[in-house]
């Protein structure tokens, strides 16, 4: 799911509603008149935000199958954009549960969290109901291109690289400077903007708040991140995902996945989009995926709402 390089105009549907993110909106694909009774909600990873990421292939799909009765919705967080480097997980999550206490609100029946990238981790992170107990339930959640921020980080930096960023990053934190800015030399070249101590220590550092996704991590590790799900799970990995690195067996970490989640949550419809890169862009991974995914929301809608 990629910026696309030329974009063809598309309405939406403004919906301003209360989150921590000031003038938080979220916009619901097409007009008012065409609202469906459930939601799909997208989550983006680093550096992007609303309308920054190609979705008109699943946006067709849901309008092609009006049995399903979903609509797509984007929204803004504190971390969209640029915004990512100062904020975490935490504050993704309180907006998160704000737009779905919206939609709750103005009647949504069944809502579904697809997180790509490190909206993969959003997801993870918002289905722990001991850490956040009063955040409200969704009905289903959708993994696309999940990966170690950690592991990737060594297709850009020296392992020595990697471990001196991670010491400053925890120095500062020691020192009660987590909010402070990293140094540039300490982050990847592609970190334009700033990327706080904390931020870059929970994405690089091993047992950082964000590794949720690593192929060194233990069972025990992987069960309390994945066994904290219970709704149904659909985990799809990009086939050709150029973030993680040729020594990780990508089937066999897919595998350990789903069985660290409960009996029954992990669906038989995940694996490995075919073709896909990272943002999954070439239209034949697309056709793919927004198949896959609304065989998924078919299922989700035959079980039991929160």
């Amino acid at each position: 799911m990629s910026p696309s390089s030329t974009p063809n105009p598309f309405p939406v549907t403004v919906h301003p509603f209360t989150s921590a993110t000031p003038g938080s909106c979220a916009y619901e694909r097409g007009s008012s008149s065409s609202a469906r009774k459930n939601a799909l909600v997208f989550v983006p990873g680093l550096t992007s935000g609303p309308h920054a990421t190609d979705l008109d292939f699943l946006a067709t799909m849901l309008k092609q199958s009006p049995s399903l009765d979903y609509s797509l919705w984007e929204f803004r967080m504190r971390s969209s954009y640029s915004g990512f480097g100062y904020s975490s997980l935490v504050n993704d999550v309180q907006d998160m549960a704000a737009l779905v206490q919206y939609l709750r609100g103005i009647g949504k029946e069944r809502i579904v969290l697809m997180g790509s990238s490190t909206g993969c981790q959003d997801c993870l992170e918002y289905a722990d109901r001991t850490k956040y107990p009063q955040t409200p339930p969704v009905d289903g959640y959708i993994l696309t291109s999940p990966v170690s921020d950690r592991e990737s980080a060594f297709l850009f930096m020296s392992p020595d690289e990697l471990g001196r960023s991670v010491r400053v990053a925890a120095d500062l934190i020691d020192n009660g400077c987590k909010g402070d800015a990293m140094p540039q030399e300490c982050l990847p070249f592609f970190f334009t903007t700033p990327v706080t101590a904390y931020r870059w220590h929970s994405l690089a550092a091993k047992g950082g708040d964000e590794d949720y996704f690593s192929s060194d991590l233990d069972d025990s590790t992987l069960a309390a991140a994945f066994g904290r799900v219970d709704k149904l799970l659909l985990i799809l990995s990009a086939g050709d995902d150029e973030l993680v690195p040729p020594t990780v067996d990508r089937e066999a970490l897919l595998g350990r996945w789903i069985a660290a989640c409960r009996p029954g949550i992990a669906s038989d419809l995940s694996g490995f989009i075919p073709g896909a890169n990272h943002v999954v862009s070439k239209p034949e991974a697309q056709a793919w995926l927004a198949e896959r995914v609304g065989e998924f929301l078919g299922r989700v809608s035959q079980v039991g709402g929160v």
